[in-house]
């Protein structure tokens, strides 16, 4: 049997991860009211990152300052770690968001627990047990099943719309991998610091070569990046982080899984995309994985695996 306080640090982190996945769904609804007021997607991914950091290095500078020292050796890391996590991964959903539906975009990204849990087994060797497994198959399923229901637009509707929403998988994968390591070293807060940092720099740099100088935005545009800094950006990013400090990067990213699920619903009740049976029934499913996942670990525990 495993100490109270373990199962409780293990509750704890399931709970942030699925926390995290309800946060990161409001992404599609407001991304998509961004669109509909006007907005370009370089100038959305730009002000979120650039947005979520200030407000970020504001509260640490305020609270603990001393959160901000970096070891110059690691200093590559977070560049890298900025550009892939951050930028392309932002760049990417939202471009999605402009050729598919956002069930479409936001079950195709989440293919990336997969990606994660081999990276994890190559990486951290964290081990691939059964009950993983099958928690795996049910989100992969269930994200098959919300995908090729899209009512609207589906999978072959338009292929920039798969391929920026596996860009963004996949750079989420990258992001969980490698924040698992640095978080061995840095508070969560100074890890999602120098991310939005690094990762705004890029997006800034990128929107002033396609755009250029100017910010095609307004105040209703302004409001709804401001939402989306703070709650998916700050946040959900913030809460999923932490959770890699309690459980393994696989489950977390499994656990997370349920953001499809509450994405369209989200999506019907702000945007009027309407859910079909497979949708619905492949929500259900990645909603039963991510459960599962969670269970599985007490049962291994309690096993003395």
């Amino acid at each position: 049997m495993l100490p109270r306080c373990e199962l409780q640090r293990q509750a704890l982190g399931y709970g942030l991860a699925a926390l995290s996945g309800c946060l990161l769904s409001t992404l599609g609804v407001l991304g998509k009211t961004a669109y509909a007021l006007g907005a370009d997607p370089l100038s959305v991914v730009s002000l979120r990152a650039t947005i979520a950091g200030i407000i970020l290095g504001i509260a640490v500078m305020a609270t603990k300052p001393k959160l901000f020292r970096l070891r110059l050796v690691d200093l590559p890391f977070f560049v890298g770690y900025g550009i892939v996590g951050v930028a392309l991964n932002y760049v990417g959903y939202f471009y999605a968001l402009e050729f598919t539906t956002v069930a479409t975009a936001i079950t195709v990204l989440y293919t990336y627990p997969a990606m994660v849990v081999v990276l994890a087994f190559i990486v951290y060797r964290e081990p691939i047990v059964r009950l993983k497994i099958a928690a795996l198959i049910l989100c992969f399923f269930g994200v098959v099943l919300v995908a090729s229901g899209s009512s609207s637009a589906g999978l072959t509707s338009d292929p920039r719309g798969l391929m920026f929403s596996l860009l963004a998988g996949g750079s989420t994968a990258v992001y969980i991998i490698a924040g698992k390591h640095v978080l061995r070293r840095y508070d969560a807060k100074t890890v999602l610091f120098y991310s939005f940092l690094f990762g705004s720099l890029a997006l800034n740099v990128l929107r002033y070569v396609e755009l250029g100088p100017g910010l095609n935005v307004n105040t209703e545009i302004m409001l709804v990046i401001v939402a989306i800094a703070v709650i998916p950006t700050l946040l959900g990013y913030g809460v999923l982080t932490y959770s890699l400090r309690l459980i393994e990067a696989g489950r977390a990213a499994i656990t997370s899984s349920i953001e499809p699920a509450v994405s369209i619903y989200l999506a019907y009740l702000f945007l009027l995309e309407t859910p079909s049976l497979l949708q619905l029934a492949g929500s259900v499913l990645v909603i039963f994985g991510a459960l599962l996942i969670g269970f599985s670990k007490v049962s291994e525990k309690q096993r003395g695996r």
